[in-house]
Order: structure tokens, then C-alpha cells, then sequence
């Protein structure tokens, strides 16, 4: 088991402490009283009674159907649906029932009638394949000279092929009606609704503690809302001074390159001279905006001996010009 499982508490993203084993003693209450009971042992019973009927319908289709492997799946097929599904939903549905949650008796009628079908098709099949399941004895004399002479076949029925035929006939009924017994006796929607509310009041407690939590902190300090306001006000405030920072060390990216590009005469000419300047100009002004607003103080910056440079760097590329 891994080392996470095996803690009681832990916490989430919004910092809550969460029970890790909020559940764990209706786990205990609800617990299996038999082997019955558990939830993986019927189905298990009941695919073993699947597949012992599967190879019963398939000793009997293999021999009266054609070669065909799609025919002989459709019909094993059909006969585990009468004989192992419908039994199931028949106890289920009687469970229902017994306890009241439903008075819909139509649909236990018809799964009962589909049931008798399948049985009496079952034994109308054995009885009319009889022979099939113990081949007739044949007796061949032979002459000396190795040609067949006479070939005497009896039909008699032997003790043997009446006693697979009942085999045939009586297995599918005794894997039914254990299926169908099962699933009434695992099958219990009283107990699962009341497991299911007994979780439901146990989140209800959760969060009826987490809630208190709360309210006790508010109680233990009645500025705690105000506090909080003022945090948020104040990240606020410090996020939206580091997007300016962010933005103003951009521009001023800008402008420098800028600034690069028109003091190096092979790189500009006269006509884009006027846009760079505009641009700069632009920029110059955004940025004294932006670092008054980040200082809180709306005042001119004046200019400083990079920009007088920058004018002189322009100045002389003119000339060149």
C-alpha cells in the first residue's frame, strides 16, 4: 500500500483540511456478513453457471446446426440470454417487488413467459435429437474378398443417450434457477439506498464542520473580512505595479533601439527619420506617464542628457545626409 494512502488527513488547493477516510467506517458498518454478500462472488457464480450451460447448447447446436460459426453463436447466444440473463433481472426485479420500491408486475410476467419458452425449446430439441446423441451401431460383414457383402443398422435408443438427453434438459434449468436465487438473495436495493444516505449525511457533517471552521475564525476576529480586503486590495495593487514595470521596461526597450537604429547613418534614411521621431516622441511621452503613475506623482520628467545626445545623434546624421 502506498505511503499516501495511509494518511488521515490531507490538505486541498483552497487550504482545507480534508478526511481521507470520511467513508471508511461505513466501509465497516455495511461490511459483507458472508461470502454471499460481497459484491464480486455472485457475478462470479454466476458466470461459472454461463458457462457451464454455454457448453451444454453447444454439445447440442454443434451436432443439428450447420457449419456455419456465426449460426452457432447466435443460437448458444440466444439460449444463455433465456437461461442465465433473464433469471438474473427475474430475481431482481422480484427483489424490487418484496420490498416495495415498484408495483410494475408486467415486466416480471413477460421475463417468466420468455423463461417457459426457452425451456420448452430446450426440451423439444433434446427429445427430438435423441439419436443424434448416441450414434447408431452399424455392423458390416465383409467377404473374403474384401467387398461388403451386407450393412445391418439399428435404430435402438440406449440408457446412455436418455441419460445425456435429462442431462441436457435438467442442467440449464438447475443453473437458472441458482442464478436467479443469487440475485434475489445478493441483491438488496434497501441496503444500497441506505449505504448510499449514510454517505450522503456523512459529506453533510464534512461540510457542516468546514463551515463551522469558518464562522469560528470570523468570530475569533471580527476585522478578519476587513484584513482580508485589504490583502487582496494589496496584491492587487503590487500585481498591477509589476504589469506597468513590465510594460515600461518595454517601451524603454523600444526606444533604446530605436535610438540605436537612427545613430547609425547606414541604417535609416532622411524620410524615415520623421517617423522614427514620431515614434520616439510617442514613446518619451507614454513612459513619463506611466512612471508618474507607478510613483504616484503626475509630474514632467525632464529630459536627461541621453535624449540631448539622441537630438545631437540626429543632428549629425542630417548633416551627413
Amino acid at each position: 500500500m502506498k505511503k499516501e494512502n495511509n494518511k488521515i488527513w490531507s490538505m486541498n488547493k483552497n487550504g482545507e483540511i480534508v478526511n481521507e477516510h470520511l467513508h471508511k467506517n461505513n466501509l465497516k458498518r455495511f461490511k459483507a456478513d458472508t461470502p454471499f454478500d460481497n459484491s464480486i462472488v455472485p457475478y462470479l457464480i454466476m458466470i461459472f453457471c454461463a458457462t457451464v450451460d454455454g457448453f451444454v447448447f453447444y454439445s447440442l447446436f454443434s451436432r443439428i446446426s450447420y457449419d456455419s460459426p456465426v449460426t452457432l453463436g447466435v443460437q448458444i447466444s440466444g439460449f444463455l440470454f433465456g437461461f442465465d440473463v433473464v433469471p438474473i433481472f427475474i430475481g431482481i426485479q422480484y427483489k424490487r417487488l418484496r420490498q416495495g420500491l415498484t408495483k410494475d408486475k408486467f415486466i416480471l410476467i413477460m421475463a417468466l413467459i420468455v423463461c417457459g419458452l426457452v425451456f420448452a425449446m430446450n426440451i423439444a430439441l433434446r427429445i427430438m435429437t435423441i439419436d443424434l446423441v448416441s450414434p447408431s451401431p452399424a455392423s458390416n460383414a465383409i467377404s473374403y474378398m474384401g467387398e461388403v457383402v451386407q450393412e445391418n443398422t439399428e435404430s435402438n435408443v440406449g440408457s446412455t443417450a436418455i441419460a445425456l438427453t435429462i442431462f441436457g434438459m435438467g442442467i440449464p434449468v438447475v443453473t437458472s434457477l441458482g442464478s436467479c436465487l443469487i440475485s434475489f438473495i445478493t441483491y438488496n436495493p434497501l441496503n444500497i439506498k441506505k449505504r448510499r444516505i449514510a454517505e450522503l449525511i456523512e459529506d453533510n457533517r464534512d461540510d457542516i464542520r468546514r463551515f463551522d471552521a469558518i464562522i469560528a475564525d470570523y468570530d475569533a476576529e471580527p476585522d478578519f473580512a476587513k484584513y482580508l480586503e485589504e490583502e487582496d486590495e494589496a496584491k492587487y495593487q503590487e500585481m498591477k505595479m509589476l504589469h506597468r514595470a513590465l510594460v515600461i521596461s518595454h517601451c524603454d526597450y523600444v526606444r533604446e533601439r530605436l535610438k540605436e537604429h537612427l545613430g547609425n547613418p547606414t541604417s535609416n534614411n532622411v524620410l524615415s527619420e520623421s517617423s522614427c521621431e514620431t515614434i520616439l516622441a510617442r514613446l518619451d511621452k507614454e513612459l513619463r506617464l506611466l512612471n508618474a503613475q507607478n510613483n504616484d506623482e503626475l509630474v514632467p520628467v525632464e529630459p536627461i542628457e541621453e535624449e540631448i545626445k539622441y537630438k545631437t545623434m540626429i543632428q549629425d546624421n542630417r548633416a551627413i545626409a
